[in-house]
């Protein structure tokens, strides 16, 4: 199964990052035996889905080029 990756953070001054989200979600994949496409990762607030990586998360599902999304 294909999956992709999303990572946010909200604040981009106190010195957060995608990292830790991202190194569990593919430890998590590898363990379902699952395929990574693709990792989208935004750092802003989720109060919004004006989000550049989330609307190119929901464009690629359109064209279905994934099975199943972590995040």
């Amino acid at each position: 199964m294909t999956a992709v990756l999303y990572a946010r953070v909200s604040t981009k001054d106190k010195g957060q990052t995608n990292d830790n989200q991202l190194r569990e979600l593919r430890v998590f994949a590898e363990r379902l035996g699952y395929t990574v496409h693709q990792e989208y990762c935004d750092q802003e607030s989720g109060g919004s889905a004006e989000r550049l990586q989330f609307q190119q998360l929901f464009a690629d599902a359109h064209q279905r080029r994934f099975d199943t999304v972590l995040f």
